[in-house]
């Protein structure tokens, strides 16, 4: 794949790693971002082995081992603290077999870090695409200038607003799920807030993402969490919350404006077609989903790692392409029915309907660590197998030719 020349759109989490990958096999990478000094939106992150996996093999370990937290638990709970199930993946020791929490700013500052006058990837930030063609054409505005540029692989990482997926022929369906959530940073490492509540307002979670940092996020589409954010009304929100979950007062009493909370609506993206020409689609622009399973950046780096894989292997670019989507179209597919289920089973609240939900859970958890196979399914690629072929690529592109 030397001398490939690939254009990616979108310096957010997908298409730092991609141009990261893509450099790696050879490619001659251009990195278009449209914010003139990129920063990471959101408030925390779970990494899971699948996303660890691929950063890890990208000699990006000791960064985010030093900038996150390792969970000491995460247990899913019910609003009265009792066990439904442990979500926690098995460690096996090995660099990769655990989740990881950290800021996203810090992990899009570790990436950013990483590609910046990396050999092989030119970054344009400040640059606006405005079009991309199946010829791989893109136009832009960078600088105050029009111009375009041509590009064998032009791969649309730029999230749920997707140019590349509105320019191409993807036969995109976009839904807005009707689902809420807010997400937020407060000071205390006492706070003591770790895994996932599910509550009759719906889920309520946190973990630490730093020395002193905890990092909560919850759903506020019932009607009385839903009244509240309308209004703007923080101390309607907290007393909400304290009313059914006693234990999350402390963290939102740490909450000084409600402009320090991130609201999101969640928008599921399905696509016909990930491939248009010389077009691609990765992360949210081809498939974002509920955040339920913690799997809307994880699956965007593996998307990144298996793109990069087949184009590595040898044979047309067309073929490539196929083999690609035919590894993630229907495995990422699961995951975003999966995640959809459990946002709705999150919002039960009638008893009975609470007790089966939860019998069925521990059950589901129970099978899952008995049949690593099931277990590995929300992961869609191993783990192993993901950083054995990122650290091969890595070792080979180091190597003298």
């Amino acid at each position: 794949m030397y001398e490939l020349d690939v254009v990616i759109v979108g310096g957010g989490i997908g298409g730092m790693t991609a141009a990261l990958l893509c450099a790696d096999i050879g490619a001659q990478v251009t990195l278009l971002e449209r914010v003139e000094a990129p920063a990471a939106v959101g408030a925390g992150i779970l990494l899971q082995p699948n996303g660890l996996a691929v950063l890890t093999a990208l000699g990006l370990g000791e960064a985010l081992e030093a900038a996150g937290c390792r969970p000491r638990t995460s247990t899913l709970r019910n609003a009265r603290g009792a066990t439904i199930a442990d979500l926690a993946p098995p460690e096996t020791g090995r660099s990769w077999d655990h989740l990881l929490a950290l800021r996203r700013s810090s992990l899009h500052q570790i990436l950013i870090d990483a590609v910046v006058g990396r050999s092989g990837i030119a970054t344009r930030f400040g640059a606006e695409v405005t079009a991309a063609r199946s010829d791989g054409t893109v136009e832009l505005r960078w600088h105050d200038r029009v111009s375009t540029i041509t590009a064998d692989l032009v791969v649309g990482a730029d999230g749920v607003s997707s140019t590349v997926r509105h320019s191409g022929a993807f036969g995109a369906r976009v839904r807005d799920t009707g689902a809420r959530y807010l997400r937020g940073l407060v000071d205390g490492p006492e706070l003591d807030l770790e895994g996932e509540y599910w509550t009759p307002l719906g889920l309520f979670g946190g973990a630490l993402v730093g020395a002193s940092t905890t990092y909560f996020y919850a759903a506020v589409t019932a009607p009385p969490v839903a009244t509240a954010v309308a209004a703007r009304d923080l101390e309607a929100l907290r007393s909400a919350w304290a009313d059914v979950l006693p234990v999350v007062a402390p963290v939102l009493d740490r909450v000084q404006r409600f402009d320090d909370l991130l609201i999101n609506d969640v928008t599921r993206v399905d696509c016909d077609h990930w491939v248009d020409g010389r077009l691609v689609l990765l992360g949210d622009a081809a498939h974002a989903m509920a955040p339920t399973l913690g799997q809307g950046a994880n699956s965007t780096i593996v998307d990144a790692a298996v793109l990069t894989a087949e184009l590595s292997a040898g044979g047309p670019l067309p073929e490539a392409l196929t083999r690609y989507v035919g590894r993630r179209r229907r495995s990422v597919g699961r995951v975003q029915d999966q995640a959809d289920r459990l946002a709705r089973m999150s919002r039960f609240t009638e008893p009975w309907r609470c007790a089966l939900r939860d019998t069925g859970l521990r059950m589901a958890a129970r099978l899952a660590r008995a049949a690593p196979r099931l277990g590995g399914l929300v992961q869609q690629e191993d783990p192993a197998d993901l950083h054995r072929t990122v650290a091969q690529r890595r070792s080979d592109a180091s190597t003298p030719r």
